[in-house]
């Protein structure tokens, strides 16, 4: 198994494998965790432990700056709306019922920048 650094790395030349971008979630790095978010939008690659993961880290909606406005949780959750999954579709649209009208702001808002193409 390849250590955190080593996938990070595989992700910035973009070798990693999709089934790794799973681990990479899981990291305690949040830079780590955001590329592989951006990853697996820009591959449009994502599963059911993909998606419960987002979920999880779309509660990081406070207290956990990313970039700019948005909380880490707001990019998260973007992130489900963002890949073309029907079961990321299902649980993004749970997730945003949820929300208070500023993070649903928020999180559209990520969405239309298209921040993560960058």
């Amino acid at each position: 198994m390849a250590s955190i650094a080593e996938l990070a790395e595989e992700i910035k030349t973009d070798k990693i494998k999709n089934e790794d971008l799973i681990v990479c979630l899981e990291a305690k790095n949040l830079r780590v965790v955001a590329m592989a978010m951006f990853k697996l939008i820009e591959r449009n690659y994502c599963d059911l432990r993909i998606v419960e993961r987002l979920a999880e880290l779309g509660e990081l909606i406070t207290d956990n700056k990313f970039i700019g406005p948005w909380q880490f949780g707001h990019v998260a959750i973007a992130t489900l709306s963002l890949i073309d999954n029907e079961d990321a579709k299902i649980k993004f649209n749970e997730l945003v019922d949820g929300l208070s009208n500023n993070d649903k702001f928020l999180v559209d808002n990520f969405i239309k920048s298209e921040t993560y193409k960058a």
